[in-house]
């Protein structure tokens, strides 16, 4: 019915007789421009599409229908070769290509053309593709790309599914790939290029419990050539399998002292789960501290001493939980550092000041005391009691005179501890007190009437006194001062005229001064006035004095006569005329 090669004779004679129809007639007929439609083979080429080796040494079949197209010509061409066939009367068609035609051919995918041309000429070609593996040699090669770029599934990816791509070779298009994860399996199409792609869904995930897997990747090729691949993958898609962290005493009390701090430093914990590829950071600004983690989730991480400082200066941790899927839970470890003591703070009054006489020590010295559990005082310790601290008389006794010093300890219930040396905390004054003499004044310790107009030199010696140190005179009701010298010696000058409000009779001369402490020093000479019969030194008297200078007459300059008091202050009681003093000091300030 069908000839490959060459016209039957019926189409000959039909085409004879065609060309003896005359040219009035063929100029009436209507010209058909219409191209037939497209052909469509009733199957694949060789069932499947695919040749494979055990067909490679049989004739190439390909047929259909084109029922509106009957004495069509159906042309196959393949590599540069043609075969015609005819379409029947019936309308249907039947195209064959012999098997050599595949030799020297390598293993790949082709196309070959269907070209249908109906009586009026008009043609339409249609590509029919088809795979020719015929080479019993070879067999698939699979790849399989990273899976989610780090091939591990965390919980967020696990939500939409996971898909898996790579590429094969020797597999024809649309062939299948195979894909086992666990106990799910899924198929993929490969494409012209060997290119695959195949999706686990989420629920293919969530029934899978979390772990790594070897994902399995299978191929067969048309001669029956099978490869399988293995790929692991780790899925950590179940937000329960995360682990919750957890955290032992950092130190014994849970409190990082001072000497701790200036150690190594172990943080320790739990991990309620383990997932693949487990790690665990603590992180304190820009520092990062890896800890171990061991087979039942315990873990540990060690700071460096010369890192602890800086590690607790912020007073918390943060703590992150990574696997290797992606996933993170953390959480933040609050610190409790106690390295400082309370400061030291002493509250003492002894009369007003800080140092301690004779007078003083005679009762028990009591002082407030904050920040010290225990004073070391002159060899004794001391306990404040609701933070005073009292010494004995007995105690005050045995201090040596000078600062005192003493050794304040001081702890916490977190460890730590110090001694400070608490300098000058009070001076004592007890031991070397203050003397005074007082020579004997007015030469025998009489006060003549003829005295009463002279100048009078008043002086004695100190011990324990420092230099500058106020010496009081009192005699009657009149108190004089001086000052010790450097070498511990006082004197003073009694004006003349000043004698004169003394009464006849008996008086006690007295000197006192007082050390810083407020040790009192005293001396006492007895004192003799003696009665000038109606002598009444008075206004009327120092007016008889002045009129003595003259009105106009101009009173000596001590500079000018070079005669200065000050050098005979203090240095010998010769007489001193009460006009002499008058040239020195303003009248009014004798009356």
């Amino acid at each position: 019915m069908f000839s490959g090669q060459s016209t039957s004779s019926f189409a000959s004679l039909f085409t004879s007789g065609a060309e003896r129809v005359s040219p009035t007639t063929t100029s009436r007929q209507h010209r058909d421009t219409t191209p037939p439609a497209a052909l469509h083979p009733y199957e694949p080429l060789a069932q499947d599409g695919v040749i494979a080796a055990w067909e490679s040494n049989r004739a190439i079949h390909l047929r259909g229908r084109a029922e509106q197209e009957p004495g069509a010509t159906v042309t196959l061409s393949f590599n540069g070769e043609s075969w015609h066939s005819t379409v029947n009367h019936w309308g249907y068609w039947h195209a064959t290509m012999p098997p050599s035609i595949l030799q020297g051919l390598a293993d790949g995918n082709y196309s070959l053309t269907l070209t249908i041309s109906d009586k009026a000429g008009n043609s339409t070609a249609t590509e029919v593709g088809f795979g020719v593996y015929v080479d019993k040699t070879l067999r698939p090669e699979i790849s399989v790309a990273p899976v989610s770029g780090d091939n591990a599934i965390s919980v967020a990816e696990g939500i939409y599914g996971v898909e898996v791509s790579g590429l094969v070779t020797h597999m024809p298009l649309n062939s299948h790939v195979t894909l086992t994860l666990g106990n799910r399996s899924t198929t993929a199409l490969v494409d012209e290029h060997g290119a695959w792609q195949a999706t686990f869904t989420p629920e293919d995930l969530h029934a899978l419990p979390d772990g790594v897997y070897q994902l399995q990747v299978s191929a067969r090729d048309p001669n029956g050539k099978t490869s399988t691949v293995q790929h692991e993958l780790t899925l950590v898609t179940h937000p329960e399998s995360l682990p919750h962290i957890s955290f032992d005493s950092v130190t014994a009390d849970n409190v990082i002292n001072f000497a701790e701090s200036q150690q190594d430093l172990m943080l320790s914990g739990t991990l309620s789960a383990l997932t693949p590829g487990q790690k665990l950071e603590l992180c304190v600004g820009d520092n990062v501290y890896h800890a171990a983690i061991d087979a039942q989730g315990h873990w540990q991480a060690i700071v460096p001493a010369g890192e602890v400082s800086s590690f607790i200066s912020l007073g918390e941790v943060r703590v992150y939980a990574l696997d290797a899927a992606g996933n993170s839970t953390d959480t933040t470890l609050e610190l409790n550092v106690v390295t400082t003591l309370p400061d030291i703070y002493c509250e003492m009054n002894i009369g007003g000041d800080t140092f301690l006489n004779a007078q003083e020590a005679q009762q028990p010295l009591s002082f407030y005391l904050e920040g010290v559990n225990q004073l070391t005082l002159n060899g004794k310790a001391y306990t404040p009691v609701n933070g005073m601290v009292t010494l004995s008389v007995a105690d005050l006794q045995a201090l040596p005179d000078g600062p005192v010093s003493a050794m304040a300890e001081r702890w916490d219930s977190y460890g730590n501890h110090d001694s400070q040396t608490l300098s000058d905390l009070f001076t004592v004054a007890v031991h070397q007190l203050p003397s005074l003499t007082l020579q004997q004044p007015f030469g025998d310790g009489v006060i003549a009437p003829g005295d009463m107009d002279h100048w009078h030199l008043i002086q004695g010696s100190s011990d324990h006194l420092t230099q500058g140190s106020l010496v009081t005179v009192t005699l009657g009701d009149r108190h004089y001062s001086a000052a010790v010298d450097e070498s511990g010696e006082w004197s003073l000058t009694i004006l003349a005229g000043q004698l004169a409000t003394l009464e006849p009779g008996s008086y006690q001369m007295s000197v006192s001064a007082q050390d810083k402490a407020g040790n009192l020093a005293s001396a006492v000479r007895t004192v003799t006035v003696e009665d000038a019969g109606s002598t009444d030194f008075s206004a009327t008297t120092i007016d008889s004095l002045l009129a003595h200078y003259g009105a106009g007459e101009a009173i000596p300059d001590a500079a000018a006569a070079g005669s200065e008091p000050d050098h005979h202050y203090g240095s010998s009681d010769a007489a001193w005329t009460l006009a002499d003093h008058l040239q020195q000091q303003p009248v009014a300030a004798l009356i």
